[in-house]
């Protein structure tokens, strides 16, 4: 027997020695750790094709009728100008369609619809914007805006906005909403929602943004990306 465990472990084993076991234990942690630590993958950036699939139609939502286009929104090509002070500069880059990082393709569209009463002073009017950048890039996005709502009290745009940050709904990856308003005009809330990749905004002239329309635009993003 001695001769067994000679030529199998070089040796008589001591009862109360435990080191085969700490290093078992030491080499499963370490798996473990190393398990961890694997870089995660990172959502791609949508095709300008892909893109296109995912803007809403009539047919995603009855009472709601979609729009899209491009007037009076700039390519996103480019920067935005400057402006003052600078800790308000992601809220600008949103407002025109500007963001840094540039996005990579670019989709707009207006969706207006009545709620249940069918009163035409109800209609309720949503400005969609659609980003397509890569995963790093639109999280970059959601952080700079979410700082700039929490520390800009207003900025100038062609007169002076001011800005507070507004409740965030749960949607997508990770969301974050704000208020503009300038003297005499009706105030804007911003709701910017990151699925994977892309950055979804709604800029819409309530508080509260219709939920099944964040609904259905988030999931059709998801969708495509899937």
């Amino acid at each position: 027997m001695t001769v067994l465990l000679s030529a199998c472990g070089g040796g008589t084993e001591d009862p109360g020695d435990t080191t085969g076991e700490v290093t078992s234990r030491a080499a499963a942690s370490t798996s473990a750790s190393a398990e961890s630590e694997k870089p995660q993958t990172s959502a791609k950036a949508l095709s300008d094709a892909q893109l296109q699939s995912a803007v809403l139609v009539d047919a995603d939502l009855s009472e709601f009728q979609m729009s899209e286009g491009m007037a009076g929104m700039p390519a996103p090509e480019g920067a935005a100008k400057r402006t003052s002070p600078a800790k308000c500069q992601p809220l600008l880059n949103m407002s025109v369609g500007k963001l840094e990082p540039q996005a990579k393709s670019f989709r707009y569209s207006v969706v207006v619809g009545s709620p249940a009463s069918g009163q035409a002073a109800d209609q309720i009017g949503v400005e969609i914007k659609l980003f397509a950048l890569d995963q790093a890039g639109a999280e970059h996005v959601l952080a700079e805006l979410r700082t700039a709502a929490k520390n800009c009290a207003g900025y100038e745009n062609g007169g002076y906005q001011a800005v507070a940050a507004a409740a965030a709904p749960d949607a997508g990856d990770e969301a974050v909403a704000y208020e503009t308003s300038a003297p005499g005009s009706t105030p804007i809330w911003t709701t910017v929602v990151r699925s994977g990749a892309t950055v979804v905004a709604f800029g819409h002239y309530t508080p509260e943004l219709p939920e099944e329309l964040l609904s259905a635009q988030i999931s059709k993003v998801e969708e495509v990306a899937r």
